[in-house]
Parts: C-alpha cells; structure tokens; sequence
C-alpha cells in the first residue's frame, strides 16, 4: 500500500491540499490513500515533489539490495500502482474509461468556447489540439 496518508499526516498536509495540488477532489484524495484508485504516473510525479520523497518512499517499496531482479521489482511497483485485487485488465479498462471522459469533457469545453466567440486559432494554442480537429469536432 502507497506511504501518501502517512507522509501527508507527517508533514501536516490535508487531504485538500493534496486535491488542489493534483486538481481532484478531495474524496479522490481518500481513494488514493487507501489503495481503491491507483495513483497515476502523473500524480505520483506531483506528490513525490509536493512531499519531498522519491516514488519508492511514497509507494512504499523498500529498497531494493542490488541482486533483486528487474522484474520482480517491476511486479512489486505495479503492485503499488493499483491494488493487487483488481486484474490488469479491468485497470486498463478503468483507465481507457477515465481517458475517454476526460476526452468528452474536452470537446464540451472546445465546443462552449466556441460558442463564446472565441477564434478556433485561439482554442487550438490553449488546448495543444490542431485547429483541423476543432474544426471536424465543430463540424
């Protein structure tokens, strides 16, 4: 199980502290802490910096002696990742899904800007996605 309520009760951090600094809600933070939503790549990246710990401490992998092999530390970091009780495919599934929604909320967010007057040049520098995918998506 990840070291996240531990290293955040530490160091006197809330559990909305850590929400503003990932940009979730806090019951999301609870999910993380107690291992029921894996921590993605990108908020282990952010709570390491937040925290002052490396991914081993805060996923609470101890370290390793030099003749472990690749992969079973491989084995134990996707353990920390997402709970060993949930299969690899229903994690890929999770996260497909949760990529999908944040597509939709994309697009909904292109379309309100549009709607708002905003230049379809202006929403493609905001949101990194080429002016021709705006366009189609606009249609």
């Amino acid at each position: 199980m990840n070291q996240l309520k531990t290293l955040r009760k530490k160091r006197n951090i809330s559990q909305a502290d850590i929400a503003n600094a990932l940009g979730i809600k806090p019951a999301a933070v609870s999910k993380y802490e107690t291992g029921r939503v894996p921590l993605s790549e990108d908020s282990i990246g952010k709570l390491c910096r937040m925290l002052h710990v490396s991914a081993d401490e805060l996923l609470g992998i101890p370290t390793s002696s030099a003749s472990e092999s690749g992969a079973s530390m491989v084995s134990k970091v996707m353990g920390q990742i997402y709970p060993s009780s949930v299969t690899m495919e229903d994690y890929l599934c999770t996260l497909l899904h949760t990529i999908a929604k944040q597509k939709k909320q994309m697009d909904q967010t292109i379309r309100n800007l549009h709607s708002c007057g905003i230049p379809t040049a202006t929403i493609a520098r905001v949101t990194a996605i080429h002016e021709e995918e705006i366009l189609k998506l606009l249609g």
